[in-house]
């Protein structure tokens, strides 16, 4: 019997669909293909996101540079740092890492600087890298803040958590009882003269008083993203820890890779967070600083 026009014609329509249609094999293999190609254009966004991150520390850290070159010769001294060594004790709690990027002491909530921490009547700062700031050679705050923290750590190492409105910088939110402002800079000049650090290892003495250009090793960092713990390293690659900028004295800045030096970013020295950091931990994080190679 033959067939009807019509049934020709949709059984020749149904031959051109089921010719031209995907199996359930391919297109899982088309998704996969989907997949692994948004994998891979996020990869290199964030790569290049990073890189772009890394540059603006490297500037912000090579203006400091700057402004630290040019305090040393208009005082002709080295700035000091607010580090008050590791077995001193000061209000009854030993001196810490904290100390290397704490900068200003206010009444909570408000931009009016406290006093009585370092004596009666002292003010409460500027300290560390904000005495670049209170002599007027770094006017813009913001350049002690390292961008690539504004997406990875809570308010206290961020520029726009200490400039809150109404408030201005230095501050601390308005309604909030913190009281202290800290940058996300470590500024911890380190002297030819050594000492043993509480570990069993030696390291140069820190200059915690002003000091003339030829008591420091020069070829120790004065300046490092935050050295607190592996969960506030600023810069990261693939999810895992890429490294750290160090300004060193004569102005240049250099990452520190920790593909390179893998020695220098141990569980060992930085411990385990959020319990055990190497910010609370003034041996290991003096030990620390003195590895950054220029």
């Amino acid at each position: 019997m033959k067939k009807s026009f019509t049934n020709q014609m949709t059984t020749t329509r149904r031959r051109q669909i089921g010719a031209g249609a995907f199996t359930l094999t391919e297109l899982l293999v088309v998704m996969g293909s989907i997949v692994m190609l948004v994998a891979v254009l996020l990869s290199v966004a964030f790569t290049t996101q990073e890189r772009v991150l890394r540059a603006q520390c490297t500037d912000n850290l090579r203006q400091i540079g700057v402004g630290w070159n040019m305090y040393q010769q208009e005082f002709n001294q080295v700035m000091p740092c607010h580090w008050k060594g590791v077995t001193e004790n000061v209000g009854g709690t030993p001196a810490n890492p904290w100390e290397t990027y704490e900068v200003y002491r206010v009444i909570p909530g408000t931009g009016q600087i406290s006093s009585g921490y370092d004596g009666v009547g002292i003010p409460d700062g500027p300290w560390n890298l904000a005495v670049l700031f209170g002599v007027k050679l770094i006017p813009n705050p913001k350049i002690f803040y390292c961008p690539a923290l504004a997406d990875r750590v809570g308010g206290e190492f961020i520029y726009e958590y200490y400039a809150t409105p109404p408030n201005t910088w230095p501050s601390t939110p308005p309604g909030s009882s913190s009281f202290i402002v800290r940058v996300g800079y470590n500024y911890y000049p380190q002297l030819r003269a050594t000492e043993l650090l509480g570990n069993g290892q030696r390291g140069p003495k820190a200059a915690v008083t002003p000091t003339k250009w030829t008591a420091l090793d020069t070829k120790k960092s004065i300046v490092t993203d935050v050295v607190y713990s592996y969960l506030t390293l600023a810069h990261q690659a693939s999810g895992s820890v890429a490294g750290l900028n160090a300004l060193f004295p004569d102005g240049h800045v250099v990452f520190q890779n920790a593909r390179s030096h893998p020695q220098d970013f141990t569980i060992q020295l930085w411990g385990n967070p959020p319990y055990n950091n190497i910010g609370n931990n003034p041996a290991n994080f003096r030990y620390v600083m003195s590895l950054w190679q220029p």
